[in-house]
């Protein structure tokens, strides 16, 4: 039987990975919107678009390569991301409509 303390470094880096994966998701997200009335067009939006999922598919895949359990660290992450991007969306409306 597993324990906990066995499991606790593989949650460490599904969620620690997954909170670092939504920061620069959203970090090169503001970006390609500030600069998207400046670029225009709809290929640098789609190109933007495939290196941000480019970039995520290749942090969970090292998430899930570095930790004993991928499956847990995978789910980890993914729950990390998930509410890290919530979190943040919601701080940044209440702001803007604040």
């Amino acid at each position: 039987m597993t324990g906990i303390s066995e499991l606790a470094p593989d949650l460490a880096v599904g969620l620690l990975g997954g909170m670092a994966l939504a920061a620069l998701h959203l970090r090169l997200l503001w970006q390609a919107t500030r600069r998207l009335g400046a670029d225009g067009g709809l290929g640098v939006l789609l190109a933007g678009g495939a290196l941000r999922l480019a970039l995520l598919a290749a942090g969970f895949a090292a998430i899930g390569a570095v930790a004993g359990n991928p499956g847990l660290a995978m789910f980890a992450g993914l729950a990390a991301f998930t509410l890290f991007r919530m979190t943040a969306l919601r701080i940044l409306r209440r702001g803007r409509d604040g």
